[in-house]
């Protein structure tokens, strides 16, 4: 791992259904140079009690944060077990888990070896991979997340991550360059591995492996989970559509206000348009749109965004 120290951060609720099979399958990955860290958000199963025995098995691979906060949630779990690991000082590169999914054997080895192909280290790097989507009994849904969900695995750039997300956060890895630019205090983000993406495309690389890597579980409690695009839910049924588009701009807005000056130019020219959207009139809409490419991702959505916007 050329000398790399890898943290995964496994964040917890109620998840003792799966949660075992999670960690075995990171127990028994094919690169063992790792310390997992795990935050529990106040479960009321057995989740802690799993974890404890984990711990307590595998002191030398296993360890526990206790903090005695309450997160509200995946985002927010995440952001605290991630500022308590970081605070340490030991880790160059922190990996994320969700507590219900299962990891390929390789799944380490594959994305460190994408890391230490990275020729300039000192910028802010992301690497995600591709998912299988399994039912609750791991039963073969897709082979591919990206193409099940109809996104696109080309879509790295800053503009693009503004107008919509493509990294699953229980694939990704970020360096801690990119950790060093977090600031934990902002008010807005939609989802943490949003938060990561927006910062590794503006200051730094997004990375693609195309390959699936994880079982990704879907089992009715997922925070998120994987969602089949259909025309009727998205333009018809779903009346979500404009708050979560309000939301681009008010996490556009507090990224601008935190990180604006460390900008280049061009990507300031960006998400001042990006935020300019809001307040114009259609043919104004229309034109940085298309301008800046602010598309989102397939047919559906596309239409979607044009729609609402």
């Amino acid at each position: 791992m050329n000398n790399k120290k890898l943290a995964i951060l496994l964040a917890t609720y109620n998840g003792e259904k799966y949660l075992r099979q999670q960690i075995d399958s990171i127990l028994n990955q094919s690169c063992s140079d790792y310390m997992l860290y795990i935050r529990d958000d106040n479960s009321i199963d057995s989740t802690k009690n799993i974890i404890k025995e984990y711990v307590l098995k595998y002191p030398e691979k296993i360890k526990e944060i206790k903090d005695n906060k309450t997160a509200n949630g995946a985002r927010n779990n995440f952001l605290l077990l991630l500022k308590h690991v970081y605070e340490l000082k030991k880790y160059s590169l922190f990996m994320f888990c969700d507590q219900d999914d299962v990891w390929q054997k390789n799944k380490i080895e594959l994305t460190i070896n994408e890391y230490n192909k990275v020729i300039d280290k000192n910028i802010p790097i992301l690497i995600h991979t591709d998912l299988y989507v399994v039912d609750k009994n791991l039963n073969m849904i897709n082979k591919s997340f990206i193409q099940y969900s109809k996104l696109r695995k080309d879509y790295i750039n800053f503009n693009n991550y503004l107008i919509q997300n493509n990294v699953t956060g229980c694939t990704a890895c970020i360096n801690e360059k990119l950790v060093d630019l977090i600031n934990f205090d902002i008010k807005y983000v939609i989802m943490h591995d949003w938060f990561f993406a927006l910062i590794a495309s503006a200051f730094g690389q997004v990375i693609f492996i195309d390959r699936s890597t994880i079982y990704y579980r879907q089992h009715g409690k997922n925070v998120l989970g994987a969602k089949k695009v259909n025309i009727y839910n998205r333009l018809v049924k779903n009346n979500t559509i404009k708050k979560d588009i309000n939301n681009l701009f008010v996490q556009a807005e507090n990224f601008r206000n935190i990180y604006y000056d460390l900008l280049t130019e061009e990507n300031k020219k960006i998400i001042d348009a990006f935020c300019e959207i809001k307040n114009s009139n259609k043919l104004m809409k229309l034109k940085i749109i298309k301008k800046y490419k602010f598309y989102k991702q397939g047919f559906i959505r596309l239409v979607g965004e044009f729609v609402f916007i």
